[in-house]
């Protein structure tokens, strides 16, 4: 008992300490887009993001301001209600000693603290996911076909959807964990299940009709691998992969036990294949790792044939090397540059994923945002009439982030944005690529003239961030239709 109360004090203090972290990092696009999205009252819609997150960081700026505590203020929250299901969870299903250690581990992944002090999709996801594992753990344990607990477990999935749609690797996940041991199959056809369904069919096509029809994503493969080693540590990934194979064996004879297995697989091997398209720093489908930890845990607790002094030594060993990883990744420059294929600027394309794997450094898009709008701010001071002039960036990444840092009362747009209503105005042009010469062909045809304002080099600690160009553009004319 004494020790899950130390337990419980660790997760506090972790928690006020990943408060502390949340001023430290500059907004990443995905949570500069979510402000930009309250600011602009776009509530309902999944443009890159489900509304679950815009609404998460109306909340945190309610109670925290616009800065970047108030944007990630239930971050380290969510992570918080995630490691106390897993503890519940693995405590209802082993006992106390083996949760402990699963909730250990969860915290010393990579990803995991990653998430848990940025605001992004998967940081909802991270907290939803073992909810609803938990809701299916309880539900499971009454005979009443519709027990609380399936409805808080459809509103779990519902809510991924939300936040991430289309959820297809929770969804399979819910549906593995009835169909993987022979004495649970028959749940698949019952009314409990079938409310867990409905509820993710209800919002998949909320989700499908806002965006007007499912577009397939670009599946790869290889890169995901090293992805993996980042956000789990290789000897954490290492024992995750040992962990499930010696699972696997006993999971159909296991009953509920298998559950940590179920949900492992398919959320896995969904992330395998799509990860790498999620921009950093989005942890993607990368919420299977809480299972594995789960599952390790366990494994690392009961395994026989080992020595309990060396069972001890290597986890330790584990633990410390991925705490240090989930240090370095959080705080310092150099092992950020890991050489990964990250999608995080659509400007790289598949051939420069796989050249630059040695070069990529997928931190870039949380870094110098402030500099770059200092830059953008001075060149808005020296121009002439500056109160006439709009802003508009090469793309919406940079259009959110200069939207936020500027803090003007006009919105920051974007090339792909309609900008009929500025006719007659000019605009302050910026772009990031660093091979423009000139405004593009869309914004090139409809402005009189244009000229080079500024050309700049952002850095951070020593390390080039990005180039930023700025152009002036004089006197936008609408397209005539």
């Amino acid at each position: 008992m004494q020790r899950q109360r130390f337990l419980f004090a660790a997760l506090g203090l972790l928690t006020l300490w990943r408060w502390a972290l949340l001023p430290t990092l500059e907004l990443a696009p995905d949570e500069a887009l979510a402000v930009f999205r309250v600011k602009q009252g776009h509530w309902g819609g999944f443009l890159e993001m489900g509304p679950l997150v815009p609404l998460f960081v109306r909340l945190g700026m309610l109670i925290g301001g616009a800065g970047e505590f108030g944007v990630r203020f239930f971050a380290p929250l969510l992570a918080l209600v995630a490691s106390l299901a897993v503890w519940r969870l693995m405590r209802g299903l082993f006992d106390t000693q083996i949760a402990a250690w699963a909730v250990v581990i969860v915290n010393v992944l990579p990803a995991f603290n990653l998430a848990a002090v940025t605001l992004t999709s998967s940081t909802v996801v991270f907290a939803l996911v073992p909810v609803a594992a938990l809701c299916l753990r309880v539900a499971l344990l009454h005979a009443h076909p519709l027990h609380w607990a399936w409805w808080a477990a459809a509103a779990c999935v519902f809510g991924t959807v939300l936040a991430q749609p289309p959820a297809l690797g929770t969804m399979a996940a819910v549906a593995l964990v009835f169909a993987l041991p022979e004495r649970l199959r028959h749940h698949l056809h019952a009314s409990g299940f079938l409310v867990i369904v409905a509820a993710w069919v209800l919002a998949v096509l909320y989700w499908l009709i806002w965006q007007g029809g499912f577009t397939w994503p670009e599946w790869r493969l290889v890169p995901n691998l090293f992805r993996w080693s980042v956000l789990a540590s290789p000897l954490l990934l290492v024992l995750f992969v040992l962990a499930a194979r010696m699972a696997w064996d006993r999971a159909t004879l296991m009953s509920q036990r298998s559950l940590p297995l179920a949900m492992l697989l398919p959320l896995a091997a969904l992330d395998l294949l799509y990860g790498p398209n999620h921009r950093w720093p989005d942890m993607g489908g990368a919420v299977w790792m809480v299972f594995a930890a789960m599952l390790l845990a366990h494994r690392g607790t009961v395994l026989g044939g080992i020595a309990s002094e060396e069972k001890i030594s290597l986890r330790t060993i584990a633990l410390v090397l991925a705490a240090l990883q989930s240090a370095f990744l959080l705080q310092t420059d150099l092992p950020r540059t890991l050489g990964l294929s990250w999608r995080f600027s659509r400007q790289i394309d598949t051939a420069s994923d796989y050249t630059h794997f040695f070069t990529a450094d997928p931190s870039k898009c949380m870094r110098g945002w402030r500099e770059s709008a200092k830059l953008v701010s001075a060149v808005l001071k020296q121009t002439e009439g500056k109160d006439t002039w709009f802003v508009v960036a090469n793309d919406w990444r940079l259009a959110v982030e200069l939207d936020h840092y500027l803090g003007q009362t006009e919105a920051v747009m974007s090339v792909q944005d309609d900008l009929h209503a500025q006719t007659g105005r000019s605009a302050i042009f910026v772009t990031d690529d660093p091979a423009a010469i000139a405004p593009p062909a869309i914004l090139e045809a409809r402005f009189g003239r244009f000229e080079v304002l500024s050309v700049a080099r952002v850095m951070h600690a020593g390390n080039e961030v990005r180039w930023l160009k700025i152009f002036a553009c004089h006197d936008y004319r609408a397209p005539d239709f």
